[in-house]
């Protein structure tokens, strides 16, 4: 029970690259103090990734180092943040999170680009996406009313990029990088 609790706290802690379970932790009660489903959603998150790498027979040592935790824990949050509770979200949350781990174990397997947190993006992508299609009632609208989906979904993708890499990732730019076209009257 002591290793797993390490284990969680450490995956928290990674989400802002700290290997040290007492860092999860304050980050943890701090989820927690904003919101106290935000926070058992990035738990069951770190929970479900960790569990899907144990099973999946990932190495040990990266599942101790909370490599696969984080992930799943920054999936938990992304629910709660763009999805309304329900059974559905808690499925989608449930596969994301699992799904996250198998995108982070399959850029382990290859050499060429660093995972970091790409798992966690395609999952969350994957989940919006579904979303879109075919639940748009599970999707929140910020405050600021979007009138048209397809920004709101465009302004995740690079807010995600400049949290998490004080600007644009590979794959958000690719999203922006793409010509507009203009109607002309």
């Amino acid at each position: 029970m002591y290793n797993l609790l390490l284990i969680i706290g450490r995956g928290i802690g990674q989400v802002m690259f700290q290997n040290n379970t007492l860092s999860g932790l304050f980050m943890l009660i701090g989820i927690f103090l904003n919101s106290w489903q935000m926070g058992l959603l990035a738990l069951l998150g770190n929970v479900i990734s960790n569990m899907a790498a144990y099973f999946s027979g990932y190495k040990q040592d990266d599942i101790k180092n909370g490599l696969y935790g984080f992930n799943g824990t920054l999936v938990g949050i992304a629910v709660g943040a763009f999805l309304q509770l329900s059974v559905e979200s808690f499925i989608l949350l449930v596969i994301a999170s699992a799904g996250s781990t198998w995108i982070a174990g399959l850029f382990s397997r290859q050499r060429f680009l660093p995972g970091f947190t790409a798992p966690f993006i395609l999952a969350v992508w994957a989940i919006l996406g579904i979303c879109l299609l075919f639940m748009p009632y599970l999707m929140l609208m910020p405050d600021a009313v979007i009138d048209d989906t397809y920004h709101y979904f465009q302004a995740f993708c690079l807010g995600i990029g400049q949290v998490m890499f004080q600007g644009r990732t590979v794959l958000a730019g690719l999203w922006y990088s793409r010509p507009r076209q203009q109607v002309s009257h």
